[in-house]
């Protein structure tokens, strides 16, 4: 893939960002459409996102950007205007540039909607059950889910304030699902952690839900690597793993950044 001086950008940034997968399907989706645009990976530590933040604003280069954790919630603060979606979950993991203007939305949960259709995973009418549901990436999968018209969600998070405002959140905007805030059992555990990032990290669903469901989704683990989707295979369930899952983005993120190209 060559680069010229007219070459666009739109970098994929975090803090790391080394397991990062969408970079190979995205510069694939712009070769095949003859768009001189590339994705690169940027480490960008919250010091210098500020910074960060200037440069995407004032140079010609970027055509906006990619945003993974821990970014999530500060480019919400920084983007100019935001889609209802991004609004209600108050994250923000892609920013098109207009001018000067950065203009943003939360693609996460979209991105799994469509990795579990490709999977031939059903989604209406199932129960779901959401680690990491105060996290943007949760909290978006847990609203898609809802858009999607599951039947109930059950939300589990380490912090319980925002355990309740993804809780409140849901019930004011999708108020025909259920929601549970305790372990129950579900149709589709997913980990919206950055837990399957770690190859030594045990799942943190009990073996006996990972039974109990139908499909399994690690948004941060890959499936030889992930223990959690390891088990999952081994026990015959449908597994969603961060491939999958970036393959899912291409689609949603190029629309909103191209506007529908």
């Amino acid at each position: 893939m060559d680069i010229s001086g007219t070459t666009k950008l739109l970098p994929i940034i975090g803090a790391p960002v080394a397991g990062v997968v969408s970079p190979p399907g995205m510069n694939d989706w712009f070769r095949t459409r003859g768009i001189d645009c590339r994705m690169l990976p940027l480490d960008v530590p919250a010091p210098v996102l500020t910074e960060f933040w200037t440069l995407l604003r004032a140079s010609e280069t970027f055509l906006g950007c990619s945003i993974t954790y821990p970014h999530k919630q500060a480019a919400f603060q920084e983007a100019d205007r935001v889609t209802d979606r991004a609004g209600r979950i108050r994250a923000v993991n892609t920013l098109r540039r207009e001018g000067d203007v950065l203009v943003g939305d939360m693609t996460d949960g979209l991105a799994l909607m469509e990795a579990l259709r490709v999977s031939g995973v059903p989604v209406a009418g199932r129960s779901a059950h959401i680690m990491g549901a105060g996290g943007g990436a949760g909290r978006a999968i847990a609203d898609a889910l809802c858009e999607t018209g599951v039947s109930d969600v059950v939300l589990s998070d380490t912090d319980e304030g925002r355990l309740a405002e993804t809780a409140a959140i849901l019930r004011a905007h999708w108020p025909k699902v259920r929601i549970w805030e305790e372990e129950r059992a579900a149709d589709i555990l997913i980990d919206a952690t950055p837990t399957g990032k770690d190859q030594t990290a045990g799942p943190l669903f009990p073996a006996e839900r990972i039974r109990e469901c139908m499909a399994v989704c690690d948004i941060a683990g890959l499936q030889g690597e992930s223990k959690f989707l390891r088990l999952a295979a081994e026990l015959g369930k449908q597994i969603v793993d961060a491939a999958a899952l970036g393959r899912g983005q291409i689609s949603v993120q190029t629309s909103f950044v191209f506007k529908d190209a």
